[in-house]
């Protein structure tokens, strides 16, 4: 079976995705985990989630993922400028943190990342988001 968190570093947070990924208009990033019966639990709408051993693991990994990558967490968040080359180097350094602090967790089978929602690469001062209009 397979499982798709999405994964929210500017609220740190994480949600279970699987089977529908929603549209975002934040970074998000998605991690889908091959995962074994014995390894799903089921919400009380029957969504399947981690089961609390497994959920822990992740949630390990996750801080981990969060605590490794505040320098970039916080040029997102401050919708800072940067140029082309250095928005692709974080991006690029983010998703290898991802998959290196998933993969120290065996029980943990990572198949796939995918970025979604809108990762800023190309901003010109006059494309800087003022979220007081």
């Amino acid at each position: 079976m397979k499982l798709t968190i999405s994964l929210d570093i500017l609220e740190e947070a994480f949600y279970y995705v699987s089977p529908m990924k929603p549209v975002s208009t934040v970074p998000l990033i998605y991690a889908t985990f091959l995962i074994e019966k014995s390894q799903v639990a089921y919400t009380t709408d029957n969504e399947p989630k981690f089961i609390r051993k497994i959920e822990r693991l992740f949630k390990a990994a996750f801080h981990e993922i969060v605590q490794g990558n505040q320098a970039y967490r916080e040029i997102l968040d401050q919708d800072q400028l940067l140029p082309l080359e250095e928005h692709l180097a974080q991006q690029s350094q983010l998703i290898e943190s991802v998959k290196a602090a998933i993969q120290k967790y065996p029980e943990l089978n990572l198949i796939r990342l995918e970025l979604a929602g809108s990762w800023p690469v190309f901003q010109t001062e006059a494309g800087h988001l003022d979220l007081t209009e």
